[in-house]
């Protein structure tokens, strides 16, 4: 999905998707989700809302850091900033060797309509890549750390969800994506081994609003995905958003955030595959309907196809069950089709069973050209309204016509 592009937008009229900014406010504040839209944040944002800081602020607080550390960690660093007219890719100045740790710590904003208080932490929307070649890392938080797959220079860049494949090729055209407003400030470094021990190095001697200690803490949480699945690579941070537990569940929480984890499963239609799958929703990250683009919060389970469509399955807040609707966001309400699967308050909390049959779905609410399946996944877009969205998932399969299950 395309995360920065909201679809239709107008921005000169204060309307968006049809409905004007009061409507949009009238219907959040009655549902309780009027904070993200208000002019200004309530006292004691989440989390997730982390102060601005200046540029000139974040540099001189990173190099006082470093300047008192004197870190025999820390191989090199570069500062650097990001704007919305800066186009991908831009070179960093700063080479890895492969399998060298490099830490990213990260402030700003990337906003969608500041009238509407829409914007996208800088976790969200940055990625960094070593050699120009596959494979693209994103954070997902404002803090990451990932290890070079290639000896060369890095480059980093911003997007939310707009790269077309996995090189980093856009699909946004150059004239809209430089009209988005964008100010993200960072740092990249550069470790002399493990970058746990360079984090507590720095640590030692101080912090930058608190960037050193939340990513040593996201270290020794040592969240990793589950076994057999990977990132969608348009999106980081999955393993932050879903883990396995150890009696076998998929547990997902997310806030602010936005992460698709996929499993690679191809399957003819012929096979008459059968999606079965159980899930316990603890908390839905809206509290409003989510066919429009500012609420369009969700968790889900779906399938991808060869050729490239996908079709997920939702449980909404208030959309009636057996609803279909295109993503309402731009890039993806060309590919991405939603079904309601169960809706409301009611059974939140508990277990609940489902299966679909993908080849019916597909020809009944897509009816495209493709022949098969290529790939389950599951969904947290919770970027929006800035809710949490909690859930489990458990006995994941798919089921074939001559009985033969693979479970996920």
């Amino acid at each position: 999905m395309c995360l920065s592009c909201l679809e239709p937008f107008a921005p000169n009229t204060g309307t968006l998707g049809g409905i004007s900014r009061r409507d949009i406010l009238r219907c959040a504040v009655i549902l309780g989700a009027a904070a993200p839209f208000s002019a200004s944040l309530p006292n004691g944002v989440s989390a997730t809302e982390r102060s601005l800081t200046s540029s000139e602020d974040f540099r001189n607080g990173v190099e006082g850091l470093v300047a008192r550390a004197r870190s025999p960690e820390l191989a090199d660093y570069r500062l650097f900033e990001i704007s919305g007219s800066d186009l991908p890719w831009i070179d960093l100045g700063l080479a890895a060797s492969k399998g060298q740790q490099v830490s990213f710590l990260l402030t700003g904003r990337m906003w969608i309509a500041r009238q509407l208080d829409l914007w996208f932490p800088p976790g969200l929307v940055f990625h960094v890549r070593a050699r120009g070649k596959r494979p693209i890392y994103s954070p997902g938080t404002d803090t990451g750390t990932m290890t070079a797959a290639h000896d060369g220079p890095l480059e980093i860049a911003r997007a939310a969800a707009q790269f077309a494949d996995e090189d980093g090729t856009l699909w946004t055209p150059v004239d809209e994506y430089r009209k988005q407003e964008a100010r993200i400030a960072g740092v990249a470094l550069l470790w002399n081994g493990d970058a746990a021990a360079g984090l507590a190095s720095l640590a030692a001697h101080g912090d930058v609003d608190g960037l050193v200690a939340a990513e040593i803490a996201r270290l020794k949480r040592g969240r990793k995905l589950p076994e057999g699945w990977s990132n969608y690579f348009g999106l980081g941070g999955g393993a932050e958003v879903f883990t396995r537990a150890e009696n076998g569940d998929i547990v997902c929480e997310s806030a602010g955030s936005a992460s698709i984890i996929e499993r690679p499963l191809p399957l003819p239609f012929s096979s008459r595959p059968k999606l079965g799958w159980r899930w316990k929703i603890d908390e839905l990250p809206s509290a409003v309907a989510e066919d429009q683009a500012p609420f369009h919060d969700y968790l889900s389970i779906g399938v991808k196809f060869e050729d490239g469509q996908d079709l997920t399955y939702i449980w909404s807040a208030a959309l009636p069950t057996g609803k279909v609707f295109r993503c309402p966001l731009a890039g993806w309400s060309k590919i991405e089709t939603h079904m309601i699967v169960d809706s409301g308050a009611g059974g939140l909390g508990s277990w609940r069973a489902f299966e679909r049959d993908v080849a019916a779905d597909y020809a009944a609410h897509i009816g495209g050209p493709a022949k098969e399946i290529s790939h389950v996944w599951l969904l947290a877009v919770t970027p929006f309204q800035r809710r949490r969205g909690a859930c489990r998932y458990a006995d994941i399969n798919i089921v074939t016509a001559d009985g033969a299950a693979r479970k996920l």
